[in-house]
C-alpha cells in the first residue's frame, strides 16, 4: 500500500502539519527536522497525489507554454528563463511546441484547459484573438499581440531599432535593407523595423525590406533569401536582422568578395551565442530573455492571485558591441 503524509509524520516523530511545511519549504523549521522529514519520505518512498493537492489548494502548481517552434534558439532559450522563473515560484512547466500550426495550437490550449493548468503562456499565434480572449483562466502574452485585455511582455524593440538605425547611420551607410517577419501580422517586433526606418528615413538613406515569413527558421531558407537580396539590391551596404539571419548574411558576403565591415555593415538583433561566433563578431543588440522571463511569471503570477493585468510590459535592450558595424 502506498503511504500516507500520516506514515511519514510518523516515521520522522513530528506533526502532519510539519511534513507539509518541509514539503511546500514554508515556515521556520531547523535543519534537524527537515532532514528528518526528507529521510522518511525516501525510505518510505512517498508521493504526494498532485491532483489530492490541487483540489485543496484550487491549484494545480503547473503553467503551460506554447511557443511556435522550439528548435529555434531564441524560443528555446527563452524557455529554459521561463522555467527557472517558475521554479522559484513553486510551478511546474507543461511545454507544448506548436509548430506554426492552427490546429496543433487549439489541441494544446483544449488540453492544458483540460489538465487545469494554472495559467497559460502564449508566444504562439495562429488563432483569432476572439479564442484567446473566450479562455477563462490567466494569460499572458510573449511578444505577441493576442487581444486588449491580454497583458503582452516583450522587449523594447523601438529601442532596439532606434540604436541599430542610428548604428547604420554613423557608419555611413547609404543603402540599408531590413529583413523582417511578416509586417501584415502586427505584433511587437514590427516596432524595431518601424524604428530603425525611421532613423534613416529621417537622415536621408534609403531603407528598403525583405520579409520573411514567420514560420522559416530553417537555415537553408535564410541562405536563399540572404542570397536573393544581394541580387536583388547589389549596392547593399547596410543590412538590419536577426542573429541567425546575420551568419547567413556574412557567409553570402564573403562568397561574394564583399569585405565586412568595410564595404557591408552588419547590425543583428537577439544577441544569441551564434553572434559570438562568428569571424568578424556581429554587432547585435541583445534581448535580456532572463529579464523578459521574470517579468512574464511576475505577471501571471498576479493574474493566477486574481488581480488585473492588461497592459504592454517592455523590457529594455542592449548594444553588444562587434566588428560588423
Amino acid at each position: 500500500m502506498a503511504a500516507r503524509i500520516e506514515d511519514v509524520a510518523a516515521k520522522a516523530g513530528v506533526a502532519v502539519a510539519t511534513v507539509s511545511r518541509v514539503m511546500n519549504n514554508r515556515g521556520a523549521i531547523s535543519e534537524k527536522t527537515r532532514k528528518k522529514v526528507w529521510d522518511a519520505i525516501q525510505e518510505l518512498d512517498y508521493h504526494p497525489s498532485q491532483v489530492a493537492r490541487g483540489l485543496q489548494s484550487q491549484r494545480t502548481k503547473i503553467v503551460g507554454v506554447i511557443v511556435p517552434d522550439v528548435s529555434h534558439n531564441f524560443f528555446a532559450r527563452e524557455v529554459k528563463h521561463l522555467e527557472s522563473a517558475l521554479s522559484r515560484q513553486g510551478y511546474k512547466m507543461m511545454l507544448c511546441n506548436a509548430k506554426h500550426e492552427k490546429s496543433l495550437e487549439m489541441d494544446y490550449i483544449y488540453m492544458l484547459q483540460c489538465n487545469k493548468v494554472d495559467g497559460i503562456i502564449l508566444a504562439s499565434h495562429t488563432q483569432k484573438n476572439e479564442v484567446y480572449e473566450r479562455l477563462n483562466l490567466p494569460l499572458i502574452s510573449l511578444d505577441r499581440y493576442l487581444g486588449d485585455n491580454i497583458p503582452v511582455v516583450t522587449s523594447d524593440h523601438g529601442q532596439g531599432g532606434k540604436i541599430a538605425g542610428s548604428l547604420l547611420k554613423e557608419a555611413g551607410c547609404k543603402n540599408v535593407v531590413q529583413i523582417c517577419g511578416d509586417i501584415t501580422i502586427a505584433k511587437p517586433s514590427d516596432d524595431r523595423h518601424i524604428a530603425a526606418q525611421k532613423v534613416l528615413e529621417n537622415a536621408g538613406i534609403r531603407c528598403s525590406r525583405m520579409e520573411i515569413p514567420m514560420n522559416v527558421f530553417r537555415y537553408s531558407d535564410y541562405k536563399k533569401l540572404v542570397s536573393e537580396l544581394f541580387d536583388c539590391y547589389p549596392d547593399t551596404d547596410g543590412i538590419f536582422c536577426v542573429d541567425n539571419i546575420a551568419c547567413a548574411v556574412l557567409q553570402e558576403a564573403n562568397k561574394r568578395g564583399i569585405t565586412v565591415p568595410q564595404q557591408l555593415k552588419i547590425v543583428g538583433y537577439d544577441g544569441n551565442d551564434v553572434a559570438q561566433m562568428t569571424i568578424p563578431v556581429l554587432t547585435t543588440i541583445k534581448q535580456q530573455l532572463d529579464l523578459l522571463a521574470q517579468k512574464t511569471v511576475e505577471i501571471l503570477m498576479q493574474q493566477i492571485d486574481g488581480e488585473s493585468t492588461p497592459g504592454i510590459y517592455k523590457i529594455p535592450v542592449l548594444l553588444s558591441r562587434g566588428g560588423t558595424a
